[in-house]
């Protein structure tokens, strides 16, 4: 299980990547790294993962979506040392 060192906006689903509570600033940046995995919810004004990544070229999406995040609001808790490494990568 991951541990979330900010708690991530209720609208996330379950999973290691995720977008912090009252983080968001709504600048569409990670939604437009991660189209088909990333939502946005007008109610809370905040970017959030509709669904986790399944395929290398979405876990790619969403590490891009981490690295896009203006204010390190997207997340990921997870412990997988290739997705670390690429997060290093990426400076994110």
């Amino acid at each position: 299980m991951a541990d979330f060192p900010i708690e991530p906006t209720p609208s996330n689903a379950p999973g290691p990547f995720y977008v912090g509570r009252d983080e968001c600033m709504a600048c569409g940046a990670p939604e437009h790294e991660a189209p088909e995995l990333m939502g946005f919810d007008e109610e809370r004004f905040s970017c959030y993962f509709r669904r986790q990544p399944e395929t290398p070229e979405e876990v790619e999406h969403a590490m891009r979506a981490v690295w896009a995040s203006c204010c390190g609001a997207v997340r990921y808790a997870g412990d997988d040392p290739d997705i670390l490494k690429r997060l290093r990568e990426l400076g994110a």
